[in-house]
């Protein structure tokens, strides 16, 4: 009966132990890296940053583009019939490429538009990164949901005060405040105490 005892109370403790280390393991928490990038300083001015390039490098590699388009047309045109069919063919397919270009400008400006605003906004999107990762293993968390993808979630499982904290960013006021409540869904008000006839 003694030795029964010692085999379930080592059962007992390895499966405390085993069950602390499962809930450590299974910490959670939410976040939202859109929403802590742009809280940092200097982000405001990537989308100034980009307009400017949309403007003067798009804008401008458009123009290029079409005059020399224009050009190759006419030239291909006036040359032709002193020309080979061989040099003739090939003129004619680089000017089919080149109008299929413009043809699908704005496809190709939304790509050329958004490489850009991945390269500028790298540096912030990484240090943001750095200091989630940081959060993340100091607190060992084992799972971050995204903030827009709960229903509900404690405040305390919020991980970006603690990555503001990090990257040394204020947060609004209201940034932990509960979302308003949908006019019309208030309880009614109390009815106010009355005294006892005597």
């Amino acid at each position: 009966m003694k030795k029964l005892m010692v085999v379930l109370a080592a059962v007992t403790v390895v499966m405390l132990a085993g069950a602390d280390k499962a809930a450590a393991q299974t910490k959670m928490g939410y976040f939202d890296l859109e929403y802590v990038v742009g809280l940092m300083p200097g982000v405001s001015k990537v989308d100034t940053v980009l307009a400017q390039f949309e403007k003067d490098s798009l804008g401008m590699e458009y123009d290029f583009r079409l005059s020399e388009f224009q050009r190759n047309d006419s030239t291909l045109r006036a040359d032709s019939a002193k020309m080979p069919a061989r040099l003739y063919q090939e003129k004619k397919n680089d000017i089919i490429q080149k109008f299929y270009v413009l043809q699908n400008w704005q496809q190709y400006a939304q790509q050329v538009s958004q490489a850009k605003q991945q390269e500028l906004m790298e540096p912030f999107l990484n240090k943001a990164l750095q200091a989630f990762q940081q959060v993340v293993e100091e607190g060992k968390y084992g799972y971050v949901f995204k903030r827009e993808t709960l229903w509900l979630a404690p405040p305390a499982d919020n991980l970006i005060p603690l990555v503001a904290k990090k990257l040394g960013l204020k947060l609004p006021a209201d940034a932990n405040a509960p979302k308003e409540e949908v006019p019309g869904n208030k309880p009614a008000p109390k009815p106010a105490p009355t005294k006892p006839k005597q």
